[in-house]
């Protein structure tokens, strides 16, 4: 009987932290999974800007807790750092300057954003609004 409730115990001690981790590890390749995803479409929607596919564009998207986008010159770069996962950037240079007029606001949680792109004398202009939910 002393045998089973050590071996009992030590499958809680052990497994516990063991399965945690392992949540966890699930829940940041979630995370990055849909920010890739919201990555690709703001990438996608500016390129069709930029190539003059259309003069603007709107497009929705769920942004993650972490995400940040800047641009500098003609390069616009995204980049997600959240709680203890190792920060990852997604840049894409394009043909003309970028400005971000509105920026994405600092959340705590995954919210739906519109994204405006605008081509206005030779510069694309990206605004971030937050959806209401």
């Amino acid at each position: 009987m002393m045998l089973i409730a050590i071996g009992l115990s030590t499958a809680v001690i052990v497994g516990v932290p063991v399965l945690m981790y392992a949540m966890d590890t699930i829940n940041t390749t979630s995370q990055l999974q849909e920010v890739h995803l919201a990555v690709e479409q703001i990438h996608n929607a500016t390129r069709d800007v930029d190539n003059g596919v259309s003069n603007t564009t709107t497009i929705t998207v769920w942004v993650n807790p972490g995400v940040t986008v800047t641009a500098v010159g003609n390069t616009l770069t995204v980049l997600f750092s959240n709680d203890g996962t190792v920060p990852r950037s997604w840049a894409a240079t394009y043909n003309h300057d970028i400005s971000i007029d509105h920026p994405i606001l600092t959340t705590r949680i995954k919210e739906p954003y519109t994204v405006e792109i605008v081509l206005v004398d030779g510069i694309i202009h990206i605004s971030f609004l937050a959806v209401p939910i």
